[in-house]
């Protein structure tokens, strides 16, 4: 697996930090979101990208490649909240270009905490998830286009889709 960052500097002058294998694959059904892997492929190209996980490096790196997914560096979280680990990993870069990509509570207030970007795996959208991340969302990203207009679409999307039980309207300030 090719690593993404060198130690003290980044690769790439982009960084994409994924909250776990969840925002990439279903576990129930065992397969790859549609989409994901030319979104990844196409990101990695341009970004660092970093898969955060609660399991080892070693886990995490073995089912990332069972899936044959393109290449990332694995960061096991050990005893760290999710907001600690994008705040240490984004220190190197620019705020407006890192962009956490997620699922719920955790993925989101990691990325407000930090001042960072934020894009939303939407339960039961996430073939449109990552069809939009690819053609809209990382394309403004790298052109700097990506601005509060568009974070707050991307927002009140997320707040739309989510299940009434995750309460995570508090995160939002409404």
């Amino acid at each position: 697996m090719r690593m993404g960052m060198q130690r003290g500097r980044p690769r790439h002058a982009f960084l994409v930090i994924l909250m776990g294998m969840d925002v990439v694959r279903s576990e129930s059904a065992g397969k790859v979101y549609s989409g994901a892997k030319s979104c990844l492929a196409q990101m990695g190209q341009v970004a660092s990208v970093v898969l955060l996980s609660e399991l080892s490096v070693r886990v995490a790196w073995v089912n990332w490649n069972l899936y044959e997914l393109p290449p990332c560096t694995p960061v096991c979280l050990k005893r760290r909240s999710y907001t600690q680990m994008v705040q240490d990993l984004s220190r190197e870069y620019d705020r407006d270009r890192v962009l956490v990509v997620g699922q719920g509570a955790k993925a989101l207030q990691a990325a407000l905490c930090a001042g960072v970007r934020f894009y939303p795996i939407v339960p039961q959208e996430e073939a449109v998830s990552w069809a939009k991340l690819q053609e809209e969302a990382l394309p403004k990203l790298l052109h700097g286009t990506f601005g509060e207009v568009y974070q707050q679409q991307l927002l009140d999307w997320h707040r739309k889709c989510m299940p009434k039980g995750l309460h995570i309207t508090d995160l939002y300030g409404r």
